[in-house]
């Protein structure tokens, strides 16, 4: 009997070979080409039992209890949940069997397979922090008779060290998890915590604030409150995050009693300063209403009094001989002592009646007496007004004549009027024409400061300009009978500045710039090409020192006292010189008239009148307030987890070499072509070593691992 026969396409690398899934004989044809195992490598793939891996590359989560989210905190208004945390490893996906009936390569093609899943899975979890040592390579070597049971050996040895790894992979995940959930909730609670406390220290402190500005002395305690937290040392997984829940719920009862104390002593506090407040606008009204009374009083009173003093100065002036009296009053106030609230402003409502009144009567009284003095000043001034008119004339212009006398006579003897006048020349080598250079000079008459300025001519462009600054000093004494002593004492320079323009054309670029005191020292020098902007400070000082005594109306003989070089191409040359004038002019004496007779002076006297201002309220006694600051202790932190460990070790699949053995050719059976085989476009030959070629791989049947239905075996 002849079965039918199905071939299935399988894919080894660049290659496409076919294998029988089920056969009834086997035709061997010695013509034929032979295929190994080695040409259908990929084979191994439904040979090898594998193990369900579903959960590859998935990362341990974790979750809270009331989410189905990983990283949601829940928390309600008396607890915060505790997390969960899984540890369960996924399942090893490296096979546990290779087959019943295995070749050679396909038992270590699928121990290397295994090795290499080990392998990804081990640095996978060294990745995750677990510590993987290695252990030292097994020798296992294999023949055609073991290679199912060796290899079976060895796989199923790979899959329990490959599910060791992953448990300690998923174990350490699980606990770093943990931690980080653990320390994420403490910080989270820590930070929600101290921000609610911060807020009612924060209401408290302002409250404080207040209440203190208010004048109420706060004493401030800190209160610490110290929750029995549960000690984390050493907890790992579900206990570290059970444990850190529990101690987030003491954290934040905690955190509740110090707000709530804290928001009790807020309102207890702006209550007491509300009461405290209120005493003391009453103190501050009746005590507003005295002091714009004794204002107005004060007003009234010294305006009065102004009025009587501008007379009184008036009558003075006039020549009269007026005196002033004070007159005091004092009425009989209510004493205030104690008194708050309504009985102190009715109190106070009487005693400023009384101040009232007692000020209406001073103002009458200083104002009789105005007029009285008033009256009284004009029969003077009547009596004595011929005299007056006289005396004034002679007053004036005798007084006139000394003063101005006097003061002309002091000038000339001690003074030092003078007027000074300075002067600068210069010279220049080249006046006109292409190289023309010019020097101006500039002096303050006052204070004795000069300015030089210079250009820089390169035959093509004025290049720069040079500024040299400085002052003369001099000293001018009285020498007490009109004549002066004249001392030109020093010369300060105190810069010379130069500023480029152009770029130096010229090719001699030795530019010199120097001054020098009139003994021919050189005071300052500088050396530079022209082209660069600068500016130096000198700061030196030459000593003069010439003296000169000069007569009123005589002039000092012109001096010099700088001279200025700037040589170039072309030299610029300057000089400063100075001179002083003695302008003192002797005065005559005067001639003075004859001073008028004197009327007699009549007296007078009038009165000031003070009224005792009312006494102001008692500030009310200064209450003290105590409140006290919450702090709560800081929860214990996690302790880092401690890394799992894990060991593996490989083997090493060596090969027993096989022994071909000769064959009897035979006559090859006819095989039927079928639909699926790939279109190859080959001779019919070719074809028959084809199909016997498929005729020999379906002598491994089962070898393959193939099921009929064409499935991998579960």
């Amino acid at each position: 009997m002849q079965n039918s026969k199905k071939y299935r396409l399988y894919k080894s690398g660049k290659l496409w070979v076919v294998g029988a899934v089920a056969v009834t004989g086997v035709a061997v044809c010695a013509n034929t080409t032979s295929v190994s195992a080695d040409t259908v490598s990929n084979a191994d793939t439904q040979a090898v039992k594998t193990t369900d891996a579903t959960q590859n590359d998935k990362q341990v989560q974790l979750t809270a209890s009331s989410t189905g989210t990983t990283t949601d905190k829940v928390t309600t208004d008396d607890a915060t949940k505790s997390a969960t945390v899984s540890s369960t490893a996924e399942k090893s996906t490296v096979p546990t069997t290779a087959g019943s009936s295995v070749t050679q390569d396909q038992a270590k093609d699928a121990v290397d397979k295994a090795q290499g899943t080990v392998k990804d899975d081990a640095k996978t979890a060294s990745n995750a922090g677990v510590d993987v040592t290695t252990g030292k390579t097994t020798d296992v070597k294999i023949n055609d008779d073991n290679a199912s049971s060796k290899t079976d050996e060895v796989l199923s040895d790979l899959n329990k060290q490959d599910q060791a790894v992953k448990d300690a992979t998923a174990k350490q995940q699980a606990n770093d998890q943990a931690y980080q959930t653990a320390t994420t909730e403490k910080t989270d609670a820590t930070k929600q915590g101290q921000a609610d406390l911060d807020n009612a220290k924060s209401d408290l402190d302002k409250q404080v604030d207040t209440t203190e500005k208010a004048g109420i002395k706060v004493n401030v305690e800190v209160a610490q409150s110290s929750p029995e937290y549960k000690d984390l040392s050493g907890l790992e997984g579900q206990d570290l995050l059970d444990a850190m829940a529990y101690n987030i719920n003491l954290y934040k009862q905690a955190i509740a009693d110090g707000v709530a104390s804290e928001k009790a002593d807020t309102e207890t506090l702006a209550k007491l300063t509300a009461e405290y407040q209120q005493k003391q606008a009453d103190y501050a009204k009746a005590n507003a209403d005295r002091d714009e009374a004794v204002e107005k009083g004060q007003s009234d009173l010294n305006n009065a009094t102004s009025d009587l003093d501008k007379q009184v100065e008036t009558s003075k002036n006039a020549g009269l001989d007026v005196s002033v009296e004070v007159s005091k009053v004092s009425p009989k106030y209510k004493d205030l002592t104690g008194l708050e609230g309504q009985d102190l402003l009715d109190a106070m409502a009487y005693n400023l009646d009384l101040y009232n009144k007692a000020v209406v009567t001073g103002v009458s009284t200083e104002k009789a007496d105005t007029e009285t003095l008033a009256k009284l000043t004009a029969e003077y001034q009547k009596q004595v007004a011929d005299y007056e008119a006289q005396n004034a004339a002679v007053d004036k212009a005798n007084a006139d004549k000394k003063a101005a006398y006097e003061k002309a006579l002091e000038d000339y003897m001690n003074g030092t009027n003078h007027t000074t006048s300075m002067t600068a020349q210069t010279q220049t080598d080249a006046s006109s024409g292409q190289y023309q250079t010019f020097m101006n000079a500039t002096v303050d008459q006052k204070k004795g400061e000069f300015t030089l300025e210079h250009d820089m001519n390169d035959g093509v462009h004025i290049i720069g300009h040079g500024v040299l600054k400085g002052k003369i000093n001099w000293k001018i004494v009285s020498n007490g009978d009109g004549t002066e002593t004249v001392t030109i004492s020093s010369i300060e320079l105190y810069s010379y500045t130069y500023t480029n323009a152009y770029q130096n054309q010229a090719v001699n670029q030795n530019i010199n710039f120097h001054v020098y005191d009139n003994e021919g020292n050189e005071l300052f020098s500088v050396y530079h090409d022209g082209n660069t902007t600068f500016s130096k400070t000198i700061n030196q000082t030459a000593q003069i020192n010439k003296t000169f005594k000069i007569s009123p109306n005589e002039t000092s003989p012109l001096t010099q006292v700088v001279v200025v070089d700037d040589n170039w191409i072309w030299n610029t040359h300057g000089q400063v010189s100075t001179q002083i004038k003695n302008i003192n002019v002797a005065p005559q004496a005067p001639i003075y008239e004859q001073d008028p007779v004197k009327p007699t002076v009549p007296k007078a006297t009038v009165h000031h009148v003070q009224v005792v201002a009312p006494a102001k309220g008692q500030e009310p006694a200064v209450p003290v307030a105590s409140v006290k600051k919450v702090t709560v202790a800081d929860m214990p932190n996690a302790d880092k987890p401690q890394p799992q460990k894990a060991e593996v070790h490989y083997y090493n699949i060596k090969k027993t070499p096989k022994i071909e053995k000769t064959a009897t050719p035979e006559t090859p059976k006819a095989v039927e072509t079928v639909s699926i085989l790939p279109i190859t476009h080959a001779s019919e030959n070719q074809g028959g070593v084809l199909l016997s070629a498929m005729a020999g791989l379906a002598s491994l049947g089962l070898a393959f691992g193939i099921s009929k239905k064409g499935k991998k075996p579960n």
